[in-house]
């Protein structure tokens, strides 16, 4: 267990573990943590972005008033 601690070498394998390895490990549980708030900000602003749009071409389309 000292090997693995001092060296990261898994015992019984030629498996070395490195400060990246542990690094991208730590990224991705975050991530994997996070994705239900990154997928609802992600569906607000997807609304957000719809909501405009329909707005810009109803505002684009509008009739203008008929002159007498």
């Amino acid at each position: 267990m000292q090997s693995f601690i001092v060296l990261g070498i898994v015992p019984g394998t030629n498996f070395q573990t490195t400060f990246n390895f542990w690094l991208t490990i730590t990224v991705l549980l975050g991530v994997f943590a996070l994705r239900r708030y990154i997928v609802a900000a992600r569906r607000y602003v997807q609304r957000e972005l719809t909501a405009r749009r329909i707005a810009h071409a109803i505002d684009r389309c509008q009739l203008q008033p008929a002159l007498l």
